[in-house]
């Protein structure tokens, strides 16, 4: 009797462990990236959110009391959960949590399809620099990509094998993907678009197809009537740069493939990723697979329809970050079946990953090196190079620099203070500083009636979520040649 082991079955043993080494890895390096991209300084709307948690007499005002687009209700309880904490990275670990998170649970979601498909979602979604960016700084965008997730997965194991476990899971990941960030509608909608599809497809009649659909979201909507009432509707939008929706649409898919953000490209990646969610979802009507429906509904009509509805002025491409790991799993879908292939086919989806990931390493590497500002540094120059106890300091723009320095103030030992000076009172108190954000361009000199400010440094960022500032420095010299004026660095940076 001869002992032998089926080559086969070794064959499937050994890739089952090389997918699980990969995993692994791949999980490994995504920690290891949000956790470095943690460091450094907050940015203005983490200072404003930390403002709000810490600021506040209690937890209802939170609600009640602060309804700025800026408050990400569940990121705020979070911030306020911390309290004071020195070390600012502290602040961001709930939402490296809920990153990974999104990882693991897209890794879930993949396994659907195959073993293969997860560990390319894994890579995909692990190592693209949007997730890595908003899962490594205190807002509410890291979890709102969570409970999409967890709400896409539950939804299909409550029409496997209902339980009221699972139900209750379900409305739980969709009110706390509410409470994450109101954009979670998109999410609402294609779960619930995708539900009654599905109820009209298997011939279920009206009663019981309402009574199916009430079961499921009537506590989810409920839940963002009550939102709705008490917070959103009273809402009041801080503002910022306007873009156009195609500005906005051509920034987001360019990001989403690890592409260089430029208005020449955006065309191309738009395109390129038009072909590629294409081929994801003809593939899986195809295979009869209803996930199709469903992917039709995040990435396209839903996001469509709320843009339309809303018609909101300020307009970003982060608003859409619920929408990311669902592109991510769709490729991985694509990626997964192309590698199984035999031939040249097989080579596509190693290409395409390398080349997306490549772009979006090297905008991590700059993240890693610059942050999303570096005002500490800034004041401390600052405060280094004034003799005196009090640093007077201007800028172009009273919210944005004023809450900056109110904030990055409280870390200056005891002998020095910050004393700003608004927009309106620099020509007449001239200040010693001024701090200018959003410059394109640095100017060598600024000039307010007469009196002449040289660039003393510049103190960069990595962009997206970030921003640089260009620090001027009193000279006692009188301005008599070309220069430019701050009333003009205000008109471009507004």
């Amino acid at each position: 009797m001869h002992n032998s082991t089926n080559p086969d079955l070794k064959t499937v043993e050994s890739s089952a462990m090389w997918r699980r080494f990969l995993c692994v890895i791949g999980f490994a390096a995504s920690l290891i990236l949000m956790a470095a991209a943690s460091r450094g300084d907050l940015s203005l709307d983490e200072v404003i959110s930390l403002k709000t948690a810490l600021g506040t007499d209690n937890w209802i005002a939170i609600v009640t009391q602060n309804t700025d687009d800026n408050d990400h209700l569940l990121n705020t309880f979070m911030l306020r959960l911390l309290g004071g904490q020195q070390h600012l990275f502290v602040y961001r670990i709930p939402a490296i949590l809920f990153g990974i998170y999104t990882i693991a649970a897209l890794w879930f979601a993949a396994r659907r399809w195959s073993s293969e498909a997860a560990v390319w979602v894994v890579y995909l979604a692990g190592l693209s620099y949007p997730i890595i960016l908003y899962s490594s700084e205190a807002r509410g965008y890291a979890p709102a990509m969570f409970f999409a997730v967890v709400s896409f997965e539950m939804l299909q194991r409550c029409w496997e094998r209902e339980t009221w476990v699972r139900l209750i899971l379900f409305w739980t990941a969709l009110c706390l993907g509410f409470l994450s960030h109101f954009s979670f509608v998109i999410i609402l909608i294609s779960l619930g678009g995708w539900s009654l599809i599905r109820e009209r497809k298997t011939g279920t009649s009206f009663r019981d197809a309402t009574m199916n659909l009430a079961r499921f979201y009537a506590v989810p909507v409920v839940f963002l009537a009550g939102i709705y009432l008490v917070f959103i509707r009273h809402m009041i939008i801080l503002g910022g740069p306007v873009f156009s929706r195609w500005e906005v649409v051509g920034s987001a898919v360019s990001h989403a493939l690890g592409l260089t953000d430029a208005a020449g490209l955006r065309l191309v990646s738009v395109i390129s990723a038009a072909i590629l969610v294409g081929f994801g979802i003809w593939n899986l009507f195809r295979q009869r697979r209803q996930e199709w429906i469903f992917f039709v509904l995040v990435l396209f009509a839903a996001p469509m329809l709320v843009v339309t509805l809303l018609h909101p002025k300020y307009l970003y491409f982060r608003y859409f970050m619920v929408c990311f790991p669902f592109f991510y799993l769709l490729l991985a879908f694509i990626f997964a079946q192309w590698f199984r292939n035999r031939g040249i086919i097989k080579i596509i989806p190693v290409l395409l990953i390398f080349a997306m990931t490549t772009g979006h390493l090297l905008k991590v590497a700059t993240l890693l090196d610059f942050g999303r500002g570096n005002f500490r540094c800034a004041i401390n120059d600052m405060a280094a190079a004034t003799p005196g106890q009090i640093i007077r300091v201007g800028s172009n723009d009273d919210f944005v620099n004023g809450n900056m320095l109110d904030f990055y103030g409280l870390f200056l030992p005891p002998s020095k203070k910050i004393e700003y000076v608004l927009t309106t009172k620099i020509i007449s108190e001239k200040p010693d500083w001024i701090v200018v954000c959003y410059l394109p361009v640095a100017s060598p000199v600024l000039v307010e009636d007469g009196a002449k400010y040289n660039l003393f440094s510049i103190y960069p960022s990595c962009g997206l979520s970030g921003m640089a500032w260009f620090v001027y420095r009193l000279s006692a010299e009188t301005e008599t040649g070309p220069s430019r004026t701050l009333k003009n660095v205000r008109q471009t940076s507004d």
